[in-house]
């Protein structure tokens, strides 16, 4: 049950008029930030650190400070990655990683960056995260590896654009094909194939729902976060008070050096994933039987060369130089060329440096109009935001730094750049973009469908924006909330929690009608498909730990999806988003395919009615549970991928203390309730701490696998009661 009493904020500017004391941070090396003003951290009886400070240096500081406790060497890892020193420590898995971030200067870059392009008062926080990291290392020397850097100020930036820069450098496998050549770049090939270009991916995804108070019983309205990620991306709680000015509690990724997503006492967001076009490749003519010179604007201009190297672990312990050379023009970096053309890239995502400055101001939101206006000043570069607050006001924002084309040209591949008709005119402004204020429907959801069915009853009309915001389908797992929404005439915390977790397979009600009916019509059925006709009549049509039929269901659907490109019969259709795709489109070879998974589940688990939560487990430490929840694209809103693991099970979780945290899916969940005051419960799969010898890194893993949340403690009355250490770093 989610019930639990909660009390009223007390002001908390008292509790802090003795924050005048200064300390002293040593960071080793180098020194950032040497005074900050008073900070304390209390944790509580799950780990969360509630960093109270009297400045944005101290709350920074506090902040650093408490992540490396719990993730010190995840954070030095994804710091060395984004400087391009990995491959020295690591191996030469990451020698590629590492010549891209040399190519594009990240450290360097980042470095400038916090200089010229970063402000003062995010500033002044990236310096006191670095410094709180650079205390704990050196505090706790024999706690972290040998290979844990330093932590400039910087060093949150370069990572941030870490992604932009491996998302740009190598061509897409659509590129390479309408423009084959012998004449390859460095990254195009070292690409081993670009197949996965193409692959179908399991569509795993968020979830986010806001409802206004005509849709709670209460009243007052409900947000609901649920993020997707690998496990090993692992998000990180915590709560930040700067008396005046931030009292914010949510989650963030490890390595990011600000809360994301979460709320305060007045309003609440949360993000997932959208798919804006933030890069461009352009096509350049080179100057014939010029291979170093290209036209642009009736010019001509060269193409610059440089050779980048690094350093390299090998496997007997030596260290080996690699080196690439690479080919840059003034108008992006080049990323493919053939006999007579060149193609270069510019991405949003390595231009920007601000997206992490955009979470930190909102932070400091106290209404729509903060949140409104904090958002449309660009500096996030991305996401669908789910917004409610105590005002009664759900919000949902399609956001994206997003380029202003010119829309007679199709941007999906290449287009033309001899001149500049078809480059950037600057930025889209906020209310350009797609969103949907207090629609009368009562709610707002995404589950990084596009934007255009965020409400039912209340529908955004495409024709409206610009062409080049995402288009797409309607996901069955969008599907799945949008048909629960609407059924639903009111909720309560409780009923919530029960849709965040339900494990419905909606792809089975789709498939199986047309699949049970063609069994039926078979008038000599052999005895696999008589009993895996039988396993699925009975089946729940639920991933369920107990579930018989599902592993059935989802290797049916796996085996099938092999085979044909589109194994539905109607497929998805806009004038029908929420009862398409359905059927199947060849019945007989359907059943073909389940006569095989049934054989194929016999000779792997012994039976084809394996309960789901036999096969997969929630695995940390000695706890080993029934798992639940399937892959995204079967359509239920409890999302979980499960990873082969060495006993033949899969497994969310840690196959051993050295082996990282395998799964995706659900991992952090948010609701907040905007009662006076906010009541709000969570659970993070994994726990605060990647250190195994923490309670903390699998306390929360049983309230994850029976549905449960727990109580967010939010108030200084609520941390004092809950309270396991409190310390000043």
């Amino acid at each position: 049950m989610l019930a639990v009493r909660m009390t009223a904020p007390r002001c908390w500017s008292a509790g802090v008029a003795a924050f005048a004391a200064v300390i002293v941070i040593a960071s080793g090396p180098a020194v950032y930030g040497q005074r900050a003003g008073r900070v304390e951290i209390r944790r509580d009886t799950f780990g969360v650190p509630h960093i109270l400070a009297a400045d944005e240096h101290a709350a920074g500081f506090g902040f650093g400070y408490a992540m490396a406790e719990d993730h010190a060497a995840e954070i030095g890892r994804r710091y060395l990655q984004a400087r391009g020193e990995a491959a020295r420590h690591f191996g030469a898995g990451f020698a590629d990683s590492d010549l891209a971030m040399r190519r594009f200067d990240n450290r360097g870059a980042a470095r400038r960056a916090l200089a010229e392009e970063t402000g003062r008062g995010f500033r002044r926080w990236l310096a006191g995260f670095a410094a709180g990291v650079n205390r704990y290392v050196a505090t706790h020397r024999d706690a972290v590896p040998t290979f844990m850097p330093v932590i400039e100020p910087s060093d949150p930036l370069a990572y941030g654009r870490m992604f932009g820069i491996l998302a740009a450098v190598r061509p897409p496998g659509d590129l390479l094909e309408k423009y084959p050549s012998p004449v390859l770049t460095a990254d195009a090939a070292s690409r081993t194939g670009h197949a996965a270009d193409k692959a179908a991916r399991d569509e795993v995804g968020s979830n986010a729902f806001a409802l206004a108070g005509t849709k709670t019983i209460s009243g007052r309205p409900i947000l609901l976060g649920n993020p997707h990620l690998s496990w090993s991306s692992l998000y990180w709680e915590a709560h930040v008070a700067i008396p005046g000015r931030i009292n914010f509690y949510g989650s963030t990724l490890v390595g990011i050096p600000v809360l994301r997503a979460g709320f305060n006492d007045r309003l609440g967001y949360v993000q997932t994933n959208n798919a804006p076009d933030l890069d461009d490749i352009y096509s350049l003519p080179l100057v014939a039987g010029r291979p170093d010179l290209f036209l642009h604007d009736r010019r001509e201009r060269r193409i610059a060369r440089r050779q980048v190297a690094v350093d390299v672990l090998e496997a007997d312990g030596t260290i080996a130089t690699v080196q690439r050379d690479y080919e840059e023009t003034d108008l992006g970096p080049v990323i493919h060329r053939t006999t007579d053309r060149l193609f270069v890239i510019r991405s949003v995502n390595v231009e920007w440096w601000r997206q992490y400055e955009g979470f930190f101001e909102l932070l400091k939101a106290r209404s729509l109009d903060d949140f409104r206006g904090t958002l449309a000043r660009g500096l996030t570069v991305t996401s669908n935001y789910t917004y409610a607050d105590v005002d009664g006001n759900i919000l949902y924002a399609w956001n994206a730094r997003l380029p202003r084309r010119a829309e007679t040209a199709d941007y999906a591949l290449d287009v033309p750049g001899e001149t500049k008709t078809f480059f950037w005119k600057g930025m889209h402004r906020a209310r350009d973009l797609p969103s949907l204020l207090n629609p009368s429907s009562g709610y707002i959801q995404n589950a990084n469908n596009p934007p255009w069915w965020t409400s039912l009853r209340d529908p955004l009309d495409p024709a409206r924006y610009p062409p080049y915001i995402e288009r797409g389908e309607l996901s069955l797992r969008a599907q799945a909330m949008l048909e629960a929404l609407e059924a639903t005439p009111r909720f309560s915390p409780d009923s919530v929690r029960e849709l965040k977790f339900s494990t419905r397979m909606l792809a089975a009600d789709r498939m199986l009608p047309d699949l049970i009916g063609a069994a039926r019509a078979v008038s000599e059925p052999s005895e696999p498909l008589r009993a895996g006709l039988d396993a699925l009549v009975a089946w729940d049509r639920h991933a369920g730990a107990g579930s018989r039929g599902a592993v059935l269901f989802d290797r049916f659907r796996s085996m099938l999806d092999t085979l044909r490109d589109e194994a539905f019969a109607a497929p998805w259709d806009p004038l029908e988003p929420v009862t398409t795709p359905r059927g199947l489109d060849d019945p007989a070879a359907a059943l073909e395919v389940l006569e095989r998974a049934v054989l194929d589940l016999r000779q792997q688990y012994g039976s084809e009615r394996v309960p789901w939560g036999d096969v997969n487990r929630f695995r940390l430490g000695s706890i080993d549970l029934p798992g639940d929840g399937s892959s995204g694209r079967h359509g239920p809103v409890r999302v979980v991928g499960f990873d082969a693991a060495a006993d033949g099970t899969r497994i969310a979780g840690r196959a051993g203390p050295d082996q990282p945290l395998a799964g995706s899916g659900d991992a952090w969940v948010l609701l907040v309730h905007f009662t006076r005051p906010v009541m709000a419960w969570s659970v993070l799969a994994y726990g605060q701490t990647t250190d195994v010898n923490s309670p903390h890194s699998r306390d929360q893993i049983r309230l994850f696998a029976n549905h449960e949340l727990r109580p967010v403690w939010f108030t200084e009355e609520q941390i004092a009661a809950n309270l396991e250490r409190r310390y000043e770093p």
